[in-house]
């Protein structure tokens, strides 16, 4: 991660005609759906909240004070410290006395502390709050890939329960076939990666690592964007909204913001305090904005938890160009069975859009779209301006029992599935018309008289 957050990835563009890389769906083609097997990693994402932190680098034990407002204020579900954060660090969130308290900590990529060289630190087995361990960090050539074996072995040996996380560079040159060896010979349980571009080429990472994931039964999780380097503009509200929420309609299960305070640093600086290293430094108005994302991350999170991502399709300004790693949204993506049209609704002008198709272990079937306007991103969606998404559907082959005149949707704000009425077009056809604040996301399932499916 260190090695990668200074990359400001170019902005490329590719013709549809040219597109080569399309994404494979999950969902086999005709529909014949089985949930995933329940690996180590799955069924914790199954059984727990979201996982949502933000990475506290060198900082030593926190006052009290920022461990609950970093719970409570911020709604991280878990602590995330860097490779010398155990023991004494990491003791120190745990002494808040927090009952959220649950940790994730870096260790070297033996498995051992930074600052005292033992194993996990020196903790038990099962530690108090353990979540897991990323074992070392963006290995970039095959024989530093090989050696992370000798960590995930001799944490896994000493903490069999725990789950083990592998953070892969896309810069590095064998990247697939280290996701390949880790997913069919390392005993890890998550992939994560990190990519820190407001640009549409994050696409392509998105789409590598989901695949990855999925082809494994693994959970993917990823870093996001909160910190400045020399020269960068101002961060706004839709970048970060555009960043966290295009995870989640990638399938992606874990988040940690990247960075969330740091030691003394001269090259990174943290986007939500006005000061380095310092418990007690003001907050700026990202923080309040990363609040509210988190918060609403947390109530989507409790259905994201429980699916599966089948799909992720584009829907461009023109039909000419789409970014890299993106595919073309046409119908029957996903497998979804209704969906006849994804645009912006009349009166929409250079509004792209963001598809996700999903289906939970019981077959029902989920989508999510984005509204991906936001202040840095390219042209023509280098904009904060809201939109409005017109999804069209033909439901002439729903059984009996289902509920044509509406659809359900999990409310971001509340937390509780709303019943979106849809405007009926003749026969069987209706349309809804959704309005997004620029970054925004929108879930909804279908009216089968099935449960949203929820933690």
């Amino acid at each position: 991660m260190f090695r990668t957050f200074f990359l400001w990835v170019a902005t490329l563009m590719v013709p549809l005609t040219l597109l080569g890389c399309i994404e494979a769906e999950y969902d086999p083609p005709g529909g014949d759906w089985s949930p995933p097997a329940m690996t180590r990693g799955i069924r914790w994402i199954r059984n727990n909240p979201m996982f949502l932190s933000g990475l506290t680098v060198s900082m030593g034990p926190p006052p009290g004070s920022f461990v609950n407002d970093y719970f409570d204020g911020f709604h991280a579900s878990a602590v995330h410290l860097w490779e010398d954060g155990l023991p004494r660090e990491m003791d120190g969130w745990g002494a808040a006395g927090h009952p959220a308290f649950r940790f994730v900590s870096w260790v070297q990529p033996d498995g051992t502390s930074l600052t005292n060289g033992e194993l996990i630190g020196g903790y038990p087995a099962g530690a108090a709050g353990r979540i897991g361990y990323q074992i070392g960090d963006e290995p970039m050539t095959w024989t530093d890939f090989l050696q992370y074996e000798t960590g995930f072995n001799a944490v896994r040996a000493h903490d069999p329960d725990a789950l083990l996380i592998l953070n892969f560079s896309f810069l590095a040159p064998e990247v697939d076939a280290m996701l390949d060896h880790y997913g069919q010979h390392m005993d890890g349980d998550v992939i994560s990666h990190d990519v820190y571009t407001w640009t549409s080429s994050i696409y392509v990472h998105l789409a590598k690592f989901r695949r990855a994931g999925l082809r494994y039964n693994k959970p993917y999780w990823r870093y996001l964007y909160s910190h400045y380097s020399d020269g960068e503009e101002a961060i706004s509200e839709s970048d970060l909204r555009w960043e966290a929420f295009m995870g989640l309609v990638y399938g992606y299960s874990g988040h940690t913001w990247f960075i969330y305070q740091i030691a003394e640093n001269n090259v990174l600086s943290p986007a939500f305090f006005t000061r380095q290293a310092d418990f007690n430094a003001q907050k700026t108005r990202l923080w309040d904005v990363a609040s509210r994302i988190n918060a609403e991350m947390t109530r989507l999170g409790k259905s994201i938890t429980q699916m599966t991502s089948t799909d992720v399709r584009y829907v461009p300004a023109t039909q000419y160009y789409i970014p890299p790693g993106a595919v073309p949204w046409s119908r029957g993506a996903g497998n979804d069975p209704y969906i006849t049209d994804i645009a912006p609704a009349p009166g929409q002008e250079y509004l792209e859009i963001l598809v996700g198709f999903f289906r939970d272990d019981t077959g029902e079937f989920y989508v999510m779209v984005q509204n991906v306007r936001h202040t840095h991103g390219d042209f023509p969606i280098n904009s904060d301006a809201p939109g409005t998404i017109r999804i069209a559907f033909d439901f002439s082959g729903a059984p009996s029992g289902f509920d044509s005149t509406r659809i359900l949707s999990l409310n971001k704000v509340t937390g509780a599935v709303d019943h979106v009425p849809l405007v009926a077009t003749g026969g069987n056809t209706a349309y809804v018309d959704i309005p997004l604040a620029a970054g925004d996301p929108f879930l909804f399932k279908y009216a089968t008289g099935a449960p949203f499916a929820m933690r």
